[in-house]
């Protein structure tokens, strides 16, 4: 069936098919743990610790990712944002300066307006970060730093489900970093958890 595994069957149960998309998960973190260049994630680290704008961009199935990472960065008090819509996205990235951060969250590599978005935040002095599968796409070229994620999935599916579990966990590994090494981040955790006390009952 097109878009699904061929693992996967109407013979399956919906437990079998959790089953059987947990294994692929798996193995798609373990092999984007491989495939992640060790030096650049820690310099993606260094420079977020330092930033005073980040901004994330993502279209479609990574536009989710994006606001993720958005929502866990602005939690440690950081100055992040992200952007879905295309318009918005050139936009910002023509504010963006040096000592900003731009990351793209991209599975392709290929979404023109991604490679976009960070070719004017280059250009207006920002770093700029790729979140991508591993193998060349043209985000390659407008990037400072790339963090490949590694999927098999890519061969019966545009989606990206398994690489975006690879993405987000990618996202994770970072906010943890930051909470270890930003000096005020507990106190910007306390803020954040006071702040939203009287949303729950």
């Amino acid at each position: 069936m097109r878009g699904l595994n061929e693992n996967i069957s109407s013979d399956d149960s919906v437990l079998d098919i959790y089953k059987k998309l947990c294994d692929l998960v798996y193995c798609s973190l373990e092999k984007t743990a491989n495939a992640l260049n060790a030096a650049a994630l820690a310099n993606v680290c260094e420079l977020l610790t330092r930033a005073d704008r980040i901004y994330i961009f993502g279209l479609g199935n990574s536009a989710a990712v994006a606001a993720d990472a958005a929502h866990k960065f602005l939690r440690l008090g950081l100055n992040a944002y992200s952007y879905s819509d295309t318009h918005l996205q050139a936009i910002a990235a023509s504010h963006l300066r040096e000592n900003s951060v731009a990351i793209s969250i991209s599975h392709s590599g290929s979404s023109k307006d991604i490679v976009d978005a960070l070719k004017i935040s280059r250009e207006n002095g920002a770093k700029t970060v790729a979140i991508t599968n591993e193998g060349k796409s043209p985000v390659d070229k407008v990037s400072d730093y790339i963090l490949h994620t590694a999927a098999d999935e890519t061969a019966y599916t545009i989606l990206g489900l398994n690489s975006r579990i690879s993405q987000l966990t990618i996202i994770d590994a970072i906010y943890s970093y930051l909470v270890c090494h930003l000096p005020n981040a507990k106190a910007e955790i306390e803020k954040t958890e006071a702040s939203i006390l009287n949303k729950k009952y």
